[in-house]
C-alpha cells in the first residue's frame, strides 16, 4: 500500500559518471520515511542495488557499464514495513568512457553578444548513431541529435541562440549508440561559450609599446582599466579569448586594473579586453574599444663577407696567386732588360770613352727623376680598382 508522496532521487556529483568511478544516489522525502530502496528499471539487472535498504543516500560503484540505465527509489518506514512510498521520478544514470571522445568546435567565434548564435559540431570517427551536447552549467543535457555520416565518421551540428547569459557557460559532447543509450563515450574536450555586452566596457592601452610598431617576440604589457568593480578582466586577441583572465585590482580610488603580459607574433594584431564577476564567469562585459598594434620583424641583419664555400675559397687563392705571379714573372723580365741594356752601355763605352762619359750623366740625371718619382708613389703596388671576386652575404637573425 503506497500512502505517502513519491520522494526525489537525484545523483552526486552528476548522474552522467565516468567509467571507473563513483555515484552518490540521493533519495529524499518530505514524510516521515527513515529507510529507502533503489529500483533499476532497465539495462542490465543489478542485484547488489536493487537488494540494497539505506538511508537518504546511496554510493554505488566503481561503475562499470552494468550501472548505466534507469532508477526510481521509493521509501518506507521500518516500522511500518507494508506502507510503502510511491516511486520516485526517473533518473538517467549514464556510464561515459565506454568509447573513444569524439571532437567538439565552435564555428564561430565563441566570444557572442547577446542575441547572437552559434553552432558547435561534435565530429567522430567513429559511426556513433547519436551525440548529445552537455552544459557543465548545472550538469544538464542540452541537446541530442542523430548522427550524420561523414567521410568515415559521423558528426552532428548543434545550433544555439539566439543566445542569452542562460546559454553562457562550458560545452561537451559524447557519442553514443542506440541499442545501448545509457552507455557514451568519453567527453570531449570542452568549448567555453562566453556572452558578452552585459556590463559597461573597461579601456585597454598599452604601457610599454615604444613607439608607433613592436617588434615580433618582444613583450609588452596591456592595461585593462575600469571604474566599474569587476572581480575578472580579461583579454582577446582578434576574437579568441587569451587565458583564464586576472583579478581586478584596486589601483586607485573607484579604478581596478590587471596587466595583462603579451608577446605579439603576427603582422596585424588587435586586441580587446572585457570584465567579469566570480558569480557569472562566462558573462562578460561589452568589449574596450580596439587596441590596435603593428608588428614588424625583431631580426638583425648582420651581413659578414665569406667564401660560398671551399671551392671559391680556392678559386680566389687561385685568381691571386696567378696575379702575384704574373707580377714576379714581369719584374724578371725588366730586370733582364735592365741587364742586357748595362751590358749594351758597357760594350758602348768601351768603343767610345766620350760617349760613356755623356751618358753615365743623362743616366745619373734620369736616375734623379725616377727617385723623386718613387717618393712621391703611393707605397701601395695593388690597383686602385679592385677586381671583382665572387663573395655571399651571411644573414644571421637574432
Amino acid at each position: 500500500m503506497r500512502s505517502h508522496n513519491k520522494p526525489s532521487l537525484s545523483a552526486w556529483p552528476s548522474h552522467v559518471v565516468q567509467l571507473g568511478l563513483h555515484v552518490e544516489l540521493q533519495c529524499d522525502s518530505h514524510r516521515a520515511l527513515n529507510m529507502f530502496k533503489v529500483h533499476k528499471e532497465c539495462g542490465d539487472p543489478n542485484s547488489l542495488v536493487n537488494e540494497r535498504i539505506f538511508q537518504r543516500s546511496l554510493v554505488l560503484g566503481p561503475v562499470t557499464s552494468a550501472y548505466a540505465g534507469i532508477y526510481r527509489c521509493y521509501g518506507f518506514n521500518d516500522q511500518s514495513l507494508n506502507e510503502i512510498s510511491e516511486y520516485s521520478d526517473p533518473l538517467e544514470i549514464i556510464i561515459s568512457g565506454i568509447y573513444r571522445k569524439p571532437f567538439l568546435l565552435a564555428l564561430q567565434t565563441p566570444l557572442l553578444n547577446s542575441g547572437e548564435k552559434v553552432t558547435l559540431e561534435c565530429r567522430s570517427e567513429i559511426l556513433f548513431d547519436t551525440f548529445i551536447l552537455s552544459s557543465k552549467r548545472e550538469e544538464i543535457i542540452k541537446l541530442k541529435h542523430s548522427a550524420e555520416s561523414h567521410l568515415g565518421g559521423s558528426h552532428a551540428n548543434f545550433s544555439i541562440g539566439p543566445v542569452t547569459p542562460d546559454h553562457a557557460g562550458t560545452y561537451t559532447c559524447y557519442g553514443s549508440y542506440n541499442h545501448n543509450p545509457y552507455e557514451w563515450s568519453h567527453s570531449s574536450d570542452p568549448v567555453d561559450i562566453k556572452i558578452t555586452g552585459l556590463y559597461k566596457k573597461p579601456s585597454l592601452s598599452g604601457l610599454t609599446q615604444q613607439g608607433p610598431v613592436v617588434m615580433s617576440g618582444k613583450n609588452m604589457t596591456l592595461a585593462c582599466i575600469s571604474d566599474h568593480q569587476f572581480d575578472m578582466f580579461h583579454l582577446s586577441m582578434e576574437g579568441v579569448p587569451q587565458g583564464h583572465g586576472l583579478p581586478a585590482m584596486q589601483i586607485h580610488n573607484g579604478t581596478f586594473q590587471a596587466n595583462f603580459l603579451v608577446n605579439p607574433e603576427i603582422q596585424e594584431v588587435t586586441y580587446r579586453c572585457y570584465g567579469s564577476f566570480r558569480n557569472s564567469s562566462h558573462v562578460w562585459s561589452y568589449p574596450s574599444d580596439p587596441l590596435y598594434i603593428p608588428v614588424t620583424g625583431n631580426h638583425k641583419n648582420l651581413h659578414i663577407l665569406a667564401g660560398l664555400s671551399v671551392t671559391m675559397i680556392l678559386v680566389f687563392l687561385i685568381i691571386l696567386y696567378s696575379y702575384c705571379s704574373a707580377k714576379k714573372n714581369k719584374s724578371q723580365e725588366q730586370a733582364t732588360n735592365m741587364d742586357q741594356e748595362s751590358e749594351v752601355r758597357t760594350t758602348l763605352n768601351r768603343e767610345d770613352p766620350e760617349r760613356q762619359e755623356m751618358q753615365e750623366v743623362a743616366y745619373t740625371e734620369f736616375d734623379q727623376i725616377t727617385f723623386k718619382q718613387k717618393l712621391t708613389t703611393q707605397v701601395s703596388q695593388f690597383p686602385k680598382e679592385f677586381p671583382t671576386y665572387p663573395s655571399a652575404y651571411l644573414e644571421i637573425r637574432r
